[in-house]
């Protein structure tokens, strides 16, 4: 017998920021400027893990696809488009929560702080 796991899908943005050394953080060295770089639904298992991990889980599938071998038709477009790799103070929104790219980890962004750094582009 095979096992299928259902998936549903959630709308997710990629931003690269454009402000000077925006490797050392988002809002660190200088105020975050973000362009919209990618935009696709993200297929989600529909599993009873907790939102937290799920996010997680996504966030980590991103950054992998946007950094390593494309494994997927959207990581595939972003590389054909000639995007740098995924870094340090960039910006992931899955759904309604936006996360920066951090040295280690993610960080929460607000929605602020998000339409902010957009207007600053």
């Amino acid at each position: 017998m095979t096992t299928t796991t259902a998936t549903s899908t959630v709308p997710t943005t990629v931003y690269l920021n454009e402000a000077p050394a925006s490797f050392l953080g988002f809002n660190r060295a200088a105020p975050a400027r973000l362009r919209a770089a990618a935009t696709f639904n993200l297929p989600i298992p529909t599993d009873t893990r907790p939102q937290q991990t799920a996010i997680s889980a996504a966030l980590e599938h991103i950054f992998d696809e946007l950094n390593c071998e494309p494994t997927t038709t959207w990581a595939t477009g972003w590389r054909h488009a000639g995007h740098r790799s995924l870094s340090v103070g960039d910006v992931v929104v899955i759904g309604e929560t936006a996360w920066a790219v951090a040295s280690v980890g993610w960080n929460p962004v607000s929605t602020d702080e998000l339409t902010a750094a957009i207007d600053r582009s």
